[in-house]
């Protein structure tokens, strides 16, 4: 099972976002667009959200499921 997460970080975070993508790709997640991303590993997508949320960004996880 996929899921997917999108989210949004202010741009005077740019560090922050950076790292959030290096560590979305150390983990082997797929980027679907610059901040939206799938993988199959629902705890280490939770623990990113929760950190994106802390900084004072917005992160919401999604089940993938295609309907067509």
């Amino acid at each position: 099972m996929s899921f997917v997460i999108v989210f949004d970080i202010p741009s005077m975070l740019r560090t922050e976002r950076r790292q959030i993508h290096r560590e979305l790709t150390k983990y082997g997640c797929q980027m679907i667009q610059d901040s939206f991303w799938r993988s199959d590993n629902l705890k280490f997508l939770i623990s990113i959200g929760t950190r994106i949320r802390k900084i004072g960004g917005s992160a919401t996880i999604l089940e993938e499921k295609f309907l067509f």
